[in-house]
């Protein structure tokens, strides 16, 4: 198998057939990780556990929830609304004994419709080590330090669609960069991370949408070093957008996408892979250059793949292998040149997670809270299955910090591991 390409930087994947390579622990910090695509640099995490086997601790959450857990250091952080959504809360855990140490919470009691199986909180905060940055919507954006004082609030506006909303607040450089969307405004803002006070907002027109309409972004941003140029890539209704963060200037697009997306751009050797979601498209595009721009549609993309999928969670590319799996259970290995399906597997469980790379190990959550754990291979070949308590759902991706696993369902956040040796 080939390595993955991680936003234009070498990095060393940690688990080989022959060995192991021990590398420094990185704080789990954003959604999906440090570089925001799901690759754990470290590989001695738990492959086996249940309700009970090899749970370090418990936490008991005080509603249901979409969003996962953020780590630094001894603090987990975890977003969580309570009644009925109007207070966005975010909670924090102590990493050592799952003790809650602080809750703060945001008041918001207008009328702010989101769909039963997406609970409001549905953005994982960021963290830099110095505050946490929570994003809710219509109730705004917020920023804590590790203490809980609430350093500042800003409110951007009104984010309504009857599906609610779900994109991470992404931390660069100095700024936090926040997209809100979907609905009648949809927003690219930089917010400076001291302050939150706006760098630059960016109003994109063009993928607005009345509330009750099929149509909208749900992605979060992912941030990627193109050679010398660091870019934004966000799948939008229509086209794969790419945009500089320092500024929001639209940098290139790529179209064929449908009018739903909810999965994260995906960044591989010398191919970006973008994916709709209900009945939409797939498309594949050869690698833009530092210095490329404008519409790439004619010249860079390769292929667009029709295949009806209801896609939610994002997934990975590893070598010339993509990873995905749709909403309704259909896992499924691609061909990130041609958009061939290599092969599917139906798990008979919804799943809205993400799939983690960890070592040679893919890992993902489905609704009834099973982790599989199977190979990046061009066969479907389960390794492990390990499953919560009977009846648990959970719709959250896994953190993984320090050989700690730490999964959220709608009831509880678990510590499991680290793998023994």
């Amino acid at each position: 198998m080939g390595m993955m390409r991680i936003s234009g930087k070498a990095v060393l994947l940690a688990s080989i057939v022959a060995g192991t390579i021990w590398v420094k622990a990185e704080n789990w910090s954003e959604w999906r990780g440090p570089r925001g695509d799901g690759l754990v640099v470290e590989s001695h995490y738990a492959r086996q556990w249940s309700a009970r086997e090899n749970v370090l601790w418990k936490a008991a959450l005080p509603d249901a929830g979409n969003s996962s857990p953020v780590v630094w250091g001894e603090r987990i952080f975890v977003t969580c609304a309570e009644n009925g959504g109007m207070e966005r809360g975010l909670l924090c855990f102590d990493r050592t004994n799952g003790e809650l140490l602080w809750k703060r919470s945001v008041a918001y009691e207008k009328d702010d419709p989101t769909h039963a199986t997406n609970p409001w909180c549905a953005a994982t905060p960021a963290t830099d080590g110095q505050a946490v940055y929570v994003w809710n919507g219509s109730a705004g954006a917020t920023a804590y330090d590790f203490e809980g004082r609430e350093l500042w609030h800003r409110n951007l506006g009104n984010f309504v669609h009857q599906w609610g909303h779900a994109s991470s607040p992404r931390v660069y450089q100095d700024t936090v960069i926040i997209f809100g969307s979907p609905g009648p405004s949809v927003i690219l803002t930089a917010l400076d991370r001291k302050t939150g006070e706006t760098v630059w907002l960016r109003e994109l027109d063009d993928v607005e949408s009345p509330p009750q309409e099929l149509h909208g972004s749900f992605v979060t941003p992912y941030l990627w070093q193109n050679g010398d140029r660091d870019e934004l890539l966000i799948p939008l209704p229509g086209y794969l957008a790419s945009f500089d963060p320092a500024s929001g200037s639209e940098l290139w697009r790529c179209e064929g996408l449908g009018r739903l997306t909810y999965t994260d751009a995906m960044v591989g050797d010398d191919v970006i892979l973008a994916f709709s979601g209900y009945r939409g498209p797939a498309i594949g595009m050869r690698m833009p250059g530092p210095k490329d721009t404008g519409n790439l549609t004619e010249s860079h993309r390769i292929w667009k793949n029709d295949t009806v999928v209801q896609r939610v969670g994002s997934g990975v590319i590893v070598g010339d292998r993509y990873f995905l799996c749709g909403r309704k259970g259909e896992l499924q290995c691609g061909d990130v040149h041609t958009g061939e399906i290599i092969w599917s597997q139906d798990l008979r469980e919804q799943n809205w997670g993400a799939i983690s790379l960890v070592g040679e190990d893919l890992y993902l959550t489905d609704q009834a809270s099973v982790t599989r754990i199977f190979a990046p291979t061009d066969r479907y070949e389960l390794r492990y299955e390990n499953q919560m308590e009977s009846g648990e759902r959970s719709n959250a991706t896994i953190g993984f910090d320090g050989g700690v696993i730490f999964l959220r369902t709608f009831k509880h956040l678990y510590a499991i591991g680290p793998e023994s040796r």
